[in-house]
């Protein structure tokens, strides 16, 4: 299997059921794709919740700007309910994850974050659910890895015989681009249209490894280009720029 795109998010806007609140904390914030809004919840517990009730054809689940894998590693599991849907443990520094599986309705979506120590204040920016389009030719060769990658430019002064002697490290969007010169016209006729009309809505998410949620990014800013196959009008040549944000 190759890429998972997101294209769809049923829970903008909606207001999330809180286990282990945090004191003047604001729910709603989860579901608002700002980063500049966050929720942070309590310390009562290792359980900390985010119930979003029943929701109908949800195929992937998203997580965006959290610090659960610190100070030590944790699992972040996705049930319906009572009964488990997905987990991944253990949870790396990756700061974004993505769980994909077959379209389903739930009749309660929870996120669950199971952290070491008991104590450990969760922060999360925010959760994303809805429908989502896999690449199964995968990306093409060359693909960067954006989450491996660091969001950092660093520029060093040198002395006069050139050696260091400061570094100034600046936060920097990752970019990057995705081709893929023969998907069917079928395609980029339906499903990706709904995408790209999605991507001018809201940001969405990329994963690149099928059993890895951590393999996964937010993008924004996307510059669509679609033109026609040299050989046969039954394929078209997609091109996806994007900006990413990984955490790292």
């Amino acid at each position: 299997m190759g890429l998972s795109i997101s294209y769809t998010n049923v829970l903008i806007d909606q207001v999330p059921t809180i286990t282990d609140a945090g004191t003047g904390e604001i729910p709603a914030n989860i579901s608002d794709p700002d980063h500049s809004l966050n929720y942070t919840c309590g310390t009562n517990v290792a359980d900390f919740s985010i119930s979003y009730g029943a929701q109908a054809g949800i195929s992937y689940v998203a997580v965006s700007g959290h610090n659960a894998a610190s100070p030590s590693p944790a699992t972040v599991a996705i049930y319906d309910g009572l009964d488990f849907v997905q987990f991944v443990q253990p949870l790396k520094r990756n700061h974004n994850l993505m769980f994909t599986f077959p379209e389903r309705n739930f009749t309660n979506l929870i996120i669950r974050f199971l952290t070491v120590p008991n104590n450990h204040q969760t922060t999360v920016s925010f959760v994303a659910a809805g429908k989502h389009l896999d690449i199964e030719k995968g990306e093409q060769a060359g693909y960067k890895r954006l989450w491996l990658m660091r969001q950092l430019e660093q520029r060093t002064t040198t002395n006069m015989q050139a050696a260091p002697v400061s570094s100034l490290k600046k936060p920097k969007a990752l970019k990057g681009t995705l081709t893929l010169p023969n998907e069917v016209a079928e395609f980029t006729e339906t499903d990706w249209q709904d995408f790209i009309d999605f991507t001018f809505e809201q940001p969405f998410f990329i994963k690149e490894q099928e059993d890895e949620p951590q393999s996964a990014y937010i993008c924004f800013d996307a510059k669509h280009d679609l033109s026609a196959h040299p050989q046969t009008r039954k394929l078209n040549a997609i091109k996806l720029n994007f900006n990413a944000y990984n955490g790292l």
